[in-house]
């Protein structure tokens, strides 16, 4: 079976997650659909890739956070452009066929991918268990950084975001699928919410192992989207299509976890 290493803590995906993104990539992200350009550390880095990931898991940081936590994919919509140069734009514009690898300004995000099917056994805050999300807590201070404003410098770029878009399954939720923009996402304000120990690598945990070894945060997934709104308000599908869609890679990933 060959080894997968990807960019949530460099481990070895889980079989769970990766039937996760063979269901949004069958259903949603289909190449009829999006241009897709892998960035997990694999693609990066080729057969050094397991060296790096240990090097880096052997000296945490934020430095070497934005190589071990940076999104799986990048895609770019084959059907709307939104180019970031032009001023004024609130929705990109529909194109009447796809469009080529020559095309120009098209709608661009990355994605990262999480898998939960652990229910928290009490609630945190007010928030019911069936809500209760769980990522790792470097991840989303990378991811953070990776999406924060630019700087104000009279520029065509002033105050936009890198556009990160976290894919979530959780099995023991009313949805089951969820999406939003990384920004969105936020701890709940409750002190057993967040992990404050130090993150420091484990002697256990390198290589190809199942974790990262660094603690969570835990945030209520009402933060994000069910997958067919989020489809529909954030990536512009149109709402029968983005239902049909979500109701799609329900079913198969459902059908893969029995």
């Amino acid at each position: 079976m060959k080894k997968s290493i990807h960019s949530g803590g460099f481990s070895e995906r889980s079989n769970k997650t990766e039937r996760l993104v063979q269901a949004i990539e069958a259903e949603i992200f289909t190449r009829e659909h999006y241009f897709r350009i892998p960035t997990g550390i694999e693609h990066r880095f080729g057969e050094h890739a397991a060296k790096v990931h240990e090097i880096l898991y052997r000296s945490l940081g934020p430095t070497t956070d934005l190589l071990r936590y940076f999104p799986d994919s990048l895609y770019l919509d084959r059907w709307r452009t939104f180019p970031e140069w032009e001023a004024g734009r609130t929705k990109p514009d529909l194109l009447a066929q796809p469009a080529t690898l020559q095309s120009t300004g098209l709608f661009s995000f990355y994605v990262e991918y999480k898998y939960s099917d652990a229910e928290r056994k009490r609630p945190l805050d007010g928030v019911p268990t069936p809500f209760i999300g769980i990522i790792e807590r470097e991840a989303w201070l990378t991811y953070k950084r990776l999406t924060s404003p630019n700087p104000q410098l009279n520029t065509y770029l002033d105050g936009k975001r890198t556009r990160i878009a976290l894919f979530y399954a959780a099995l023991y939720a009313p949805d089951v699928l969820y999406a939003g923009w990384e920004e969105w996402l936020e701890p709940i304000a409750d002190e057993r919410a967040v992990r404050r120990d130090i993150a420091r690598p484990n002697s256990k945990a390198v290589g190809f192992s199942t974790g990262s070894g660094t603690p969570w945060i835990n945030f209520d997934l009402r933060q994000l989207k069910p997958l067919a709104a989020f489809l529909a308000e954030e990536l512009f599908w149109d709402v029968a299509q983005a239902e049909q869609a979500a109701k799609a890679c329900k079913q198969r990933l459902l059908n893969g976890h029995k």
